[in-house]
């Protein structure tokens, strides 16, 4: 797959926008694109719309696989692995040409103990050494890295084997008690809640880095531990190199709040990796796709702005050629009535419906028509592009013509709408 320049804007205030991330390639191969989810027992709570956060990041697959399936070749890793607990994650799906369906169905069979907790940083250091490396990683996390392992005496953060894996000498002994615990074995204690390897995942994206992978960042929820997922955010190179990796609020990666959030920023980023910038018919940009069988047809629009002495118009592809450009001209408005006092017309309309006594209804603040008075007819219709005239007073007038919206370049080269 040619990688292209990323840059993927703010989604619906998700709180970040991406910095450009290019690199070369030789042909179309769809990109390989990993996802690493969390799956520890806080995806079991309800979040909004009366839905699990598992439910979410169900719904919000289904919707990426829908729109972008062929275009990449997926693969799921989940957090913690099979065993539970605190084992670093396992790759459930491997990557490879349509897989969606299969890691959809992979993610509702997955059962979720009370127990699992959150080795965010093993798994993506894990997924950094897989023989078979993605392109890119998508991990998505609900909480803070966190780990609580029995012991004979107060629960710890990391075995040894966990600090082998992230390259930590010496092992950190903070413990995982958190105040307010019922743990015997905390009593006495302080309450250290993992603090000593906080910035595991910070690590992890470093790691996939350094791999030569390109990771993307996504909290969900309202329990992100944020400072930790901006500095790592930061450390992917996607991140715009603006944004406050210290910052307590969002600025370095996608922060969602809800549901659709999730769905939002998943779609965004897979859209992004998946499609690259084209030139359709007549020479319009557009968008194209690399799949499986090829490249998809460019998607480009069938018209492009442009600009004339009148102002701003619009040239269609026809054919393979362009039109010349054709100015945009609201239409006209209604001539005045014959009789009665007038009232005001809505937005776009004409002149006022009816002649007053003397005079008809002024028109409106710019382009309202004139209707017409007692004795002689009624006035002409105005452009339509504001509101109409103001009521005029009860008399009595032949109905004005409606105006035209008919672009018109007269003598001196002004432009008008022809009445």
């Amino acid at each position: 797959m040619r990688f292209r320049s990323i840059l993927v804007s703010a989604v619906l205030g998700l709180g970040l926008s991406l910095n450009a991330a290019s690199a070369q390639a030789q042909s179309c191969d769809p990109p390989k694109i990993l996802f690493v989810m969390d799956a520890s027992s806080s995806m079991n709570q309800t979040t909004t719309g009366g839905i699990t956060k598992w439910d979410a990041v169900q719904s919000a697959a289904h919707a990426v696989f829908q729109a972008h399936g062929g275009a990449a070749q997926y693969g799921l890793m989940t957090f913690p692995g099979n065993t539970g607990g605190c084992a670093a994650g396992d790759v459930l799906v491997a990557m490879a040409p349509d897989t969606g369906t299969t890691i959809e169905s992979t993610l509702a069979a997955l059962n979720i103990p009370a127990d699992n907790a959150t080795p965010a940083g093993q798994t993506l250091v894990k997924a950094s050494q897989l023989t078979d490396l993605p392109d890119y990683v998508i991990f998505m996390t609900d909480g803070w890295q966190f780990c609580d392992i029995d012991t004979s005496g107060a629960p710890v953060c990391a075995t040894q084997s966990d600090c082998n894996l992230m390259g930590a000498a010496p092992c950190p002994s903070c413990n995982s008690c958190q105040g307010g615990t019922s743990d015997p074995a905390c009593s006495g204690q302080n309450a250290d809640g993992c603090y000593c390897v906080r910035k595991w995942p910070v690590r992890g994206v470093e790691a996939l880095v350094n791999a030569g992978v390109v990771p993307f960042v996504v909290g969900f929820g309202s329990a992100t531990d944020v400072v930790t997922l901006n500095e790592a955010g930061y450390a992917s190179g996607v991140a715009d190199p603006s944004c406050d990796p210290q910052s307590a609020s969002p600025s370095c990666y996608f922060q969602a709040t809800s549901p659709n959030d999730l769905t939002m920023a998943l779609d965004a980023i897979v859209a992004s990796l998946v499609s690259e910038s084209c030139t359709g018919d007549c020479g319009i940009e557009g968008t194209r796709q690399c799949t499986a069988s090829g490249w998809t047809q460019c998607d480009a629009p069938a018209t492009v702005a442009c600009t004339t002495a009148c102002g701003d118009g619009t040239q269609t592809c026809v054919d393979g050629a362009l039109t010349e450009c054709e100015p945009g001209c609201a239409s006209g408005g209604a001539g005045g009535g014959s009789s009665g006092g007038a009232s005001s017309g809505g937005a776009g309309s004409g002149g006022a419906s009816s002649g007053g006594a003397s005079s008809g209804g002024s028109a409106g603040a710019t382009s309202g028509g004139f209707g017409g008075d007692a004795s002689t007819n009624g006035g002409t219709g105005g452009d339509g592009t504001a509101s109409g005239g103001s009521a005029g007073s009860a008399g009595s007038g032949a109905a004005g013509s409606s105006g035209s919206a008919d672009q018109d370049v007269g003598d001196d080269g002004g432009c008008g709408c022809r009445q």
